[in-house]
């Protein structure tokens, strides 16, 4: 056997027995590391332990005011029991202030606190226990790892560095850890809408009066208002707007603070945010028992409000943009449709102008539905559009002008029911600018465009004719 064969052989063998001392070290069992293996703890403040019987109290003194936290099942801030919602951030305060674990030993010997911001200290909590000691600990700046903060004890020289996530909770004030639900949420149906019996708005802001609103009952329902869910009955009476009314309604329950900004003890605490004669209210009765109030002062330059629920004791603050409706206007929630008559439910519909009076008599129901006017049968398929355009007429614009005495409307359409109600009259009255006043059954008037009345009285002799015509809308 050559050498140069040799050689390979044993290198080979060699290689083979390396590998396989490496494989066996590799299944050598790791050393685990055990608690005593790892640093010691130490500890800033120590309360643990049945010496010293458990904490009596932490009272804080910082930039937000003062207060004191006791232990208990749950813990709580005496005088604010009923306000403190979670006790979670009690909880950590008692247990930082029980246990305080150090993240570092800055200094031990007397030095220039000013350097750790301990000269001037940004919160102090006052630890006692029930054995009747206890100690109080100071809190400086922010440490430069921007993870923890320094402090030190009442009596001692050392600075440490304490956790930031422990010291946040000595930081807050008595507001940041009261409830900031200003409204609560209210029952809601199937479809998601809440349920209610009333909501009013009012305020200074309002000088018509409270705005009421209503669900409508199967008294106040009429088959000639089928689509109404809702309706206004103050100030003025009429549908609300589903689209855009009532979703501004529905910003009234859930409001959360962004801020709580005093307790309310007497009526001069109200006044001294503009709420002893609010800018804006709103209300609502709840079907099942539920309920609440609101009162709203004006928006101040930084567009904030201030907020108070009636039955409370804390004024929030808020921005104005949040609130839907603080401003909101009865014209602004009304439906502007002027009367939604079902057509099966008319017997009779009467156009009026001063120079004729024109009516249609119905009978049967949709395929079967019949119109006759003057004897005369009908196209229903083309009277249903014209009918469309008498459903049509529209509140366009908000007036203050009122209907003058004596004066006679340029167009009347009278609608007649099957079931016997009160006829509803849709009245229309000259005015200006290619507008005229519009009023139901007499009621407060609005503007409609003049177009409308044309429209219906040009279509009037095309459809008596049997001649095609369009809807207005």
């Amino acid at each position: 056997m050559s050498k140069k064969i040799v050689f390979i052989i044993v290198m080979v063998v060699l290689l083979a027995a390396m590998g396989f001392t490496l494989t066996m070290l590799r299944r050598e069992t790791p050393v685990v590391s055990t608690l005593s293996d790892l640093p010691p703890v130490e500890y800033i403040i120590n309360y643990w332990g049945d010496e010293f019987g458990g904490l009596a109290s932490v009272t804080i003194y910082n930039e937000k005011g003062e207060f004191s936290v006791v232990p208990g099942d749950p813990p709580a801030i005496p005088g604010w029991e009923s306000l403190i919602p979670s006790t979670y951030p009690l909880t950590r305060i008692l247990d930082v202030c029980t246990g305080l674990i150090s993240q570092g030993l800055v200094v031990e010997e007397e030095v220039d606190l000013s350097i750790y911001g301990l000269d001037q200290v940004r919160a102090q909590a006052e630890i006692k226990t029930n054995r009747g000691d206890g100690t109080t600990l100071y809190i400086g700046n922010e440490a430069p790892d921007k993870s923890s903060v320094y402090v030190r004890l009442e009596g001692s020289s050392q600075v440490h560095r304490a956790g930031k996530w422990d010291i946040d909770n000595l930081l807050q004030g008595i507001f940041d850890l009261v409830d900031k639900e200003i409204s609560p949420q209210l029952a809601s149906d199937d479809s998601g809408s809440f349920e209610f019996s009333e909501i009013s708005l009012g305020g200074t802001v309002r000088p018509d009066g409270l705005i009421r609103v209503v669900p409508i009952t199967e008294e106040m329902s009429s088959r000639s208002r089928i689509s109404d869910l809702y309706r206004l009955i103050s100030p003025v009476e009429t549908a609300l707007n589903l689209d855009k009314g009532l979703p501004i309604l529905q910003t009234i329950p859930g409001i959360q603070a962004d801020s709580v900004i005093a307790r309310v003890y007497g009526p001069d605490d109200l006044a001294r945010y503009g709420l002893d004669n609010p800018y804006s209210t709103a209300a609502i009765s709840g079907t099942l028992g539920q309920g609440f109030a609101l009162r709203a002062s004006s928006p101040d330059a930084n567009g904030n409000v201030y907020i108070f629920r009636e039955g409370s004791e804390l004024v929030y603050q808020v921005a104005a943009s949040k609130f839907s409706w603080l401003t909101v206007t009865w014209w602004d929630l009304m439906k502007k449709m002027i009367i939604l008559p079902f057509i099966d439910s008319v017997a009779r519909v009467e156009v009026i102008s001063p120079q004729r009076q024109v009516a249609f008599d119905l009978s049967g129901e949709e395929d079967e539905l019949k119109v006759e006017s003057g004897g005369t049968v009908l196209n229903t398929d083309d009277f249903r559009k014209y009918y469309q355009t008498l459903i049509g007429a529209i509140y366009d614009e908000y007036s203050e002008e009122r209907i003058p005495a004596g004066a006679q409307p340029v167009l009347e359409i009278v609608y007649h029911y099957r079931d016997g109600q009160t006829p509803d009259r849709v009245s229309f009255y000259a005015s200006s600018s290619r507008r005229v006043l519009s009023t139901l059954n007499g009621r407060r008037p609005f503007y409609t465009y003049l177009a409308y009345v044309e429209w219906v009285l040009n279509d009037l002799d095309q459809v008596l004719q049997g001649k095609k015509v369009q809807p207005y809308l």
